[in-house]
């Protein structure tokens, strides 16, 4: 057997694999993952969908009114300098 202490190893290899970016696969593969999801569970992907109009709808609203309240506001405010002012 023989001892030796200054054994230099072989380089490692270098292996890197490539990657390259294709969105047109990537996009069928969510389309696909939306579609298997679908026909597993079909009453999750309607009430998720509902949830998110009805949100939607809830925000479109709240704009609405908010818009309103402003106007009002100024209304008001434009009503009481006209009372003192005058």
């Amino acid at each position: 057997m023989k001892i030796t202490f200054n054994k230099v190893r072989k380089p490692r290899q270098f292996s890197m694999k490539t990657r390259f970016y294709d969105e047109k696969k990537e996009a069928e593969a969510k389309r696909k993952a939306e579609i298997e999801d679908k026909i597993k569970n079909p009453d999750r992907i309607d009430i998720r969908k509902e949830i998110q109009m009805k949100w939607a709808r809830d925000d479109r609203t709240r704009s609405k009114s908010k818009k309103y309240a402003l106007y009002i506001y100024v209304i008001l405010l434009a009503l009481i300098l006209y009372y003192l002012l005058k």
